[in-house]
């Protein structure tokens, strides 16, 4: 049977028709975040300038927003171990306009504190790790110790009699020192300060024998000679003392850690959104002058997606979990 020309003309305009409807009902189902961002993107950072993660943001944030069309204002909110932050992004909308800079205070706080009013697995997703900085054992100069070994050995044969600065009860620099004790089987008496420029007095002064303290703040002191590092806590040298040996090297495997700085979003942020901004932050650290600039401050480029920051930071949650429980340690 043959179409007659005007049902083949009505057949054409039908499917016309037809297409023209799926081409509505897809450009009707196409994610919100096609548009995003609509307005200047938030960058919160849960502690207050001058540190490594609000140094990281501010590096970071112009040259994602030059990609992003939109500012990325960078915003301190300080307070409780940087638990105010990173409350304040897990109750934010999920739509991509609020990011955490998160550290390791973000994977302490699950076990320091009693409890806290959001759930890092459950209330946020991974970005991207951007970076991390050693800690580097240094001793003041009532240490003879070359070596690790040494230092280990002068510990065990005065047990309780040596002391070691922290800038605070919980933070990282008191926990290494305190995974350190447990490793290396020997006692020493933690001396918390307010703060790192108090820490770093003390021992410049004498008045503790060593500390783990960040090789960003450490570092001109320890060029300058005023006290000795005799391990980095990265995986590999830092270029910036590339003669001081690793802990991994000097036979504490257990003992790579230090800080770190990744972003994350509220959970429920479309995923078209957070793949974007993984692309573009793998991007951004890759750039030459980003490189050169983490490096000059002790920071390493260390990006993984976010998949693999999710289990880093199960992996830092336990690790520093350990370190509460032998310290007691609690909240200042």
């Amino acid at each position: 049977m043959t179409s007659s020309p005007t049902l083949m003309r009505a057949a054409r305009l039908l499917a016309g028709v037809g297409a023209a409807s799926l081409v509505s009902v897809a450009a009707l189902a196409q994610p919100q975040s096609q548009a995003w961002p609509t307005r200047p993107v938030r960058l919160i950072v849960n502690f207050p300038p001058g540190g490594i993660t609000d140094f990281s943001a501010r590096v970071v944030a112009p040259k994602l927003g030059e990609i992003l069309g939109q500012p990325v204002v960078v915003e301190n909110r300080s307070g409780s171990g940087g638990n105010i932050g990173t409350d304040h992004v897990a109750k934010a909308s999920p739509d991509g306009h609020t990011l955490l800079l998160a550290g390791p205070p973000n994977a302490i706080s699950v076990t320091l504190y009693p409890s806290v009013p959001f759930d890092m697995k459950r209330d946020f997703v991974p970005i991207a790790l951007l970076g991390s900085v050693p800690n580097v054992l240094v001793v003041g100069s009532r240490i003879s110790a070359r070596s690790v070994a040494e230092f280990v050995e002068f510990a065990r044969r005065n047990p309780g009699k040596l002391n070691f600065a922290s800038n605070g009860t919980g933070t990282t620099i008191q926990l290494s020192g305190e995974l350190m004790k447990y490793y290396a089987k020997y006692d020493a008496l933690h001396v918390p300060f307010r703060g790192a420029p108090a820490a770093t007095a003390a021992i410049l002064a004498g008045d503790v024998d060593f500390m783990f303290d960040s090789l960003s703040i450490s570092y001109q002191n320890i060029r300058a000679g005023k006290i000795r590092a005799l391990a980095v806590t990265s995986a590999q040298r830092s270029p910036l003392l590339p003669d001081v040996p690793t802990m991994i090297e000097q036979g504490y495997p257990q003992m790579e850690m230090g800080g770190w700085t990744g972003i994350m979003a509220p959970a429920g942020t479309p995923p078209a959104i957070v793949a974007r901004l993984e692309a573009e932050l793998r991007r951004i650290v890759a750039l030459p002058e980003v490189v050169q600039t983490f490096e000059k401050t002790g920071m390493t480029v260390q990006f993984m997606n976010g998949p693999e920051f999710g289990g880093f930071l199960e992996r830092e949650i336990a690790r520093w979990a350990l370190a509460i429980r032998l310290s007691n340690a609690t909240p200042d």
